[in-house]
């Protein structure tokens, strides 16, 4: 992406609203295109947003779009901070239960807009939507004794846990196809030397296999993840 498209996609989305004026309304707005690629995308997937499905969409063409957007790069920038939307309120008082709240909002999100998971790493706009969920999950760190570098550290561990669960969730995990093979792989495990571990495991009867609870894997995750936090917490503060 060119400099000066990266530059003004990141003015797009930090321009202040337009005051309404007198006449005839436009017949397109940047927030109109948006969702209807966000829309586009949870029915059909990422790769189905180009602009002429989107023009048609829109019952424009794809030429009028870019008065509005430099082209479909923009676009997905543009949507990528829209479908975050406004960050969650994460509560008060209780740090744990407030990242708790952020890391569950973040998962719920994903879920509504699994293509966002496809996005990551490839967005490199910093809009509104996102400073206000990176602003929350600082804020629910306020009852911890750690530097603001930390804070962030802090926010990338349980943001990529949040990221992971996501992906096995929507993607692999909810597939019928990966849930008949990997059954089909604790069969051939089960009694194979070359997996002694995994062996063990599925021998032993406590491998739920593809039944495994998504919900109870992420908060298991979680807890232990602020539970060594707060060890490290408790390292450099004796009382908080």
């Amino acid at each position: 992406m060119a400099i000066d498209e990266s530059a003004r996609i990141f003015d797009l989305l930090w321009a202040p609203a337009s005051p309404v004026k007198r006449g005839p309304r436009p017949s397109l707005t940047l927030d109109a295109i948006l969702w209807a690629a966000i829309d586009i995308a949870d029915r059909e997937g990422l790769e189905a947003v180009t602009m002429q499905r989107l023009a048609t969409s829109l019952n424009s063409k794809p030429m009028s779009l870019y008065r509005y957007v430099p082209g479909k790069d923009a676009i997905l920038e543009l949507m990528w901070d829209a479908a975050l939307g406004s960050a969650p309120d994460v509560g008060h008082g209780n740090w744990r239960l407030m990242l708790s709240n952020w890391a569950a909002a973040s998962l719920q999100r994903l879920e509504r807009h699994p293509w966002l998971i496809e996005l990551v790493g490839a967005v490199r706009s910093v809009g509104p939507r996102w400073a206000e969920w990176l602003d929350a999950g600082l804020a629910a760190q306020s009852g911890l004794p750690l530097t603001p570098a930390e804070k962030l550290a802090v926010l990338t561990l349980v943001d990529g846990h949040m990221r992971s669960t996501a992906r096995l969730r929507l993607g692999v995990k909810a597939s019928p196809q990966w849930a008949a093979q990997f059954g089909r792989m604790l069969e051939i495990t089960a009694n194979n030397g070359s997996f002694p571990a995994l062996g063990e495991l599925i021998r032993g009867g406590d491998f739920a296999g593809p039944d495994l609870s998504m919900e109870q894997m992420f908060d298991f995750g979680l807890e232990r993840i602020l539970d060594g936090i707060a060890a490290y917490g408790h390292g450099k503060a004796a009382t908080w």
